[in-house]
């Protein structure tokens, strides 16, 4: 099959019996690359060169557990798998949008509690590395969102709030959140 025509790729594996360990991996893997899950033992993604080195290795992974993985790429889905698949994707990626925008409101809801410029160092970088880690979390759920999923714009905007509110805290912190969103 030549990869250039392929749409999707797909993973399917099969491990041992035994320690669950193995499995809780795969499947940690799994949704940090934003798959949707066929079934127990097959996943879905969007065919990119980068995606397909991830379960290249995640399939190599698989078998140093003695089971066996398969990285398969599908040239087409019919229009009504295409559809579930992407619907799954997208409502899986809204979720997480969702909580991004709930956590930052509820840091927002918190913002009379926050240090101040004055306050002692160890309460503002509590305050900071909050805000750092919205913004990390925010990135993953974008790199992993394949289809553009509702609530990313809202998220953003909702982190760039609690950034405004703490506007001057510490350079790490980038102005904007997503620079990618338009409108």
């Amino acid at each position: 099959m030549n990869k250039a025509h392929a749409s999707w790729l797909v993973l399917t594996w099969r491990l041992p019996s035994g320690s669950s360990t193995p499995r809780v991996t795969l499947w940690r893997s799994l949704r940090r690359l934003g798959t949707a899950v066929l079934t127990p033992g097959a996943a879905i993604l969007p065919f990119r060169d980068d995606l397909q080195e991830q379960l290249d290795w995640l399939a190599q992974e698989v078998e140093d557990q003695d089971g066996d993985a398969w990285v398969l790429p599908v040239t087409e889905l019919t229009e009504v798998e295409e559809r579930k698949v992407r619907e799954q994707m997208n409502a899986d990626r809204h979720a997480e949008y969702k909580e991004l925008r709930a956590d930052a409101l509820d840091f927002l809801g918190r913002a009379p509690a926050h240090p101040g410029p004055d306050a002692a160092y160890a309460l503002r970088l509590r305050a900071e590395k909050e805000l750092v880690a919205l913004q990390r979390r925010f990135r993953k759920v974008r790199d992993r969102d394949h289809f553009g999923a509702p609530g990313r714009g809202e998220a953003a905007h909702a982190i760039d709030r609690c950034l405004a509110f703490r506007h001057g805290i510490s350079a790490r912190l980038t102005p904007v959140t997503d620079v990618r969103v338009v409108g």
